[in-house]
């Protein structure tokens, strides 16, 4: 085969190669065959612009030494036949470049000599992708759903405002897009935010969902929207809280002197003796009114309940009866409304203890700081005590009647004065009732002893090594 021969057959496959997969390139975000041709693109901008456009054709050759001209699609005659201008040559004259190009078609004609090149391709400026976001109208205290107008899903197409147009066949053709993906945020943060990849989401199952869990602020809501372009549009919406959310913490308070005792909050139990002092302190988000019912009507039902409009009121309760080898549990409950009128509420359980009462079978008031003085090993929800000891004849050496928690204990002297009382048995009698209404005297507790297998004794703290207290019986060591 002669040298001419293959130079036309090379020169026929190059220029049959450069039209099956175009010269023209772009800077574009998102370029696609057209319907009609494998060698004519579309390229799509993502911009703001109408002439954001901007195309580069290149020699198929790469000889250089061609004449570049440029020409519009004119929909009237249906044809490349507006002339442009303004385009750049590279200075070998291999490739050319057109920009600041409006939505249509672009083809470019490449000359030298008898030699020609031409190629199409044409602009898409994505500047009317837009997404406006919107509170749903049934939306209420106990669900929150948000949509997007237009609303698309994502297995949706639509058409764009480019119709691109084949010559040869004259048919014309829609450029189509759809939305590949929807981002859904909130700000503040919020966990409850479902972010369904779609037009629509919510907080909640459906508006019967007494579950969820609304902002307790005012929040901003965004959405953001890639198409499958890979341009992105948003949009975000004010919402103004209307749900509140009922809290609180509390602290318990000793009953004679209010000093402070332990602290938690509404997750941590909260258990003790009776009388049981307890200070609430209002932690609920967004709201106005508040109603506080501490489950306990025994003593006085006017105060049972509390209402008020003022967060900071720390309301304080106590707690009085409890029930006798169990305890009692009170049920307290908290409500906390909005200024929208929407109610929410917390419940707590709060363990009032049975009563209990220890005593120790011997102490050593022998001035060691050490098991000096004769007192309740182990008490709780005692609401009366008295207690009258005796000595081998009959003689009253200590007598105490009142607040238990008050008892200083007997030091071993008689009758609280400066003579001590010589070692050996003393007689104890007690009067003792508890929140529980269980009455300790000196036969019930040798009852109690009995019935748990200890005959006359129940367990106790000592200092002699022996668990077993001798109820009415202690012995004094020096």
């Amino acid at each position: 085969m002669n040298m001419i021969l293959r130079y036309l057959l090379f020169t026929v496959a190059l220029i049959y190669s450069a039209n099956l997969f175009g010269q023209i390139t772009s800077t574009a975000n998102f370029k696609e065959n057209t319907e009609y041709s494998d060698s004519d693109f579309v390229f799509v901008f993502c911009t703001e612009l109408t002439t954001a456009g901007e195309l580069t054709a290149n020699d198929s050759t790469s000889d250089g030494g061609y004449v570049f001209e440029w020409y519009k699609f004119d929909e009237n005659t249906h044809d490349f036949t507006i002339v442009l201008t303004g385009h750049t040559v590279n200075t070998d004259s291999t490739s050319s470049v057109i920009s600041d190009l409006e939505d249509g078609g672009y083809k470019v004609i490449l000359t030298k000599n008898a030699e020609k090149q031409e190629y199409v391709a044409w602009v898409y400026n994505n500047n009317d992708r837009n997404v406006q976001l919107n509170i749903h109208p049934d939306s209420d205290c106990n669900y929150l759903a948000l949509l997007t107008e237009p609303y698309y899903h994502t297995t949706q197409f639509f058409e764009t405002p480019l119709n691109y147009y084949h010559v040869d066949s004259a048919e014309w053709y829609t450029l189509k897009n759809r939305i590949v993906k929807y981002s859904w945020t909130a700000s503040p943060e919020l966990e409850s935010l479902r972010s369904y990849n779609g037009p629509f989401t919510s907080i909640g199952e459906d508006p019967l969902d007494n579950d969820a869990e609304l902002p307790t602020e005012n929040t901003v809501f965004s959405v953001v929207t890639i198409d499958r372009f890979g341009c992105e549009a948003e949009d975000d919406v004010d919402y103004t809280a209307i749900e509140t959310d009922a809290d609180f913490s509390w602290t318990t308070l000793d009953y004679k002197n209010d000093e402070y005792l332990e602290s938690g909050g509404s997750d941590a139990d909260l258990s003790g003796p009776a009388p049981l002092k307890v200070k609430f302190t209002n932690e609920s988000l967004n709201g106005q009114d508040y109603i506080w019912f501490f489950g306990d009507t025994l003593i006085n039902s006017d105060i049972d309940t509390v209402k008020t409009s003022d967060i900071l009121e720390e309301p304080e309760h106590i707690y009085y009866y409890t029930i006798a080898d169990s305890g009692k549990t009170y049920t307290m409950r908290m409500y906390s409304t909005s200024s929208h009128g929407c109610r929410d509420s917390i419940f707590f359980d709060i363990e009032i203890e049975p009563s209990v009462v220890k005593f120790p079978n011997v102490f050593t008031p022998n001035h060691d700081d050490y098991n000096n003085v004769f007192i309740l090993t182990d008490y709780q929800s005692i609401k009366t005590f008295k207690i009258v000891i005796f000595n081998r004849v009959g003689q009253v050496v200590h007598e105490y009647e009142g607040d238990v928690r008050d008892w200083k204990g007997w030091k071993g002297d008689v009758k609280n004065g400066n003579q001590e009382a010589p070692e050996g048995n003393y007689f104890f009698v007690v009067d003792i009732t508890g929140w529980d209404n269980v009455h300790y005297d000196n036969d019930k507790l040798s009852n109690q002893n009995k019935s748990s297998g200890s005959s006359g004794s129940s367990e106790g703290d000592n200092t002699s090594g022996s668990n077993t207290v001798n109820f009415g019986v202690v012995r004094l060591y020096r």
